[in-house]
């Protein structure tokens, strides 16, 4: 699974993260899941990133999450980590509507509300969210 944003010079030390943690990933099992969470978690808390990856880190937690149908726990990374990365112009990317939707799923349309919003105020720069108008 790739990160989120496309970070335009992301530390090596980042790369090795989430390389490893995709390499937990890799394994199906709910459990493997689990660990590649507690992993990037420990990493992101331990280490000194910029907000950007931290954001993208976070979201890729909340992608971890979705794949194992905790939802709630979903929605709380995928929110932590856009409201970490709000001032980023990152560029439309076609999960958003999977995020929209596990916001519904977690019971969290106050989520679902503000960054539906938030994306299609970014429209501006890309033309792409305008996809998620009936998201």
């Amino acid at each position: 699974m790739k990160s989120n944003y496309n970070l335009k010079d992301p530390s090596k030390k980042y790369i090795d993260i989430v390389e490893q943690a995709n390499s937990l990933y890799g394994l199906f099992s709910r459990k493997k899941k689990l660990r590649a969470v507690e992993f990037i978690k420990s990493k992101l808390n331990d280490e000194d990133f910029e907000v950007e990856e931290l954001a993208s880190g976070f979201i890729f937690i909340g992608y971890l999450y979705q794949e194992i149908k905790d939802y709630e726990s979903a929605a709380f990374y995928f929110n932590k980590g856009y409201s970490l990365g709000k001032d980023v112009q990152f560029p439309y990317n076609s999960r958003l509507k999977k995020v929209l939707k596990t916001f519904l799923k977690a019971s969290r349309k106050d989520l679902y509300d503000y960054w539906r919003s938030d994306f299609l105020k970014r429209s501006h720069y890309d033309k792409k969210f305008n996809k998620l108008m009936d998201a």
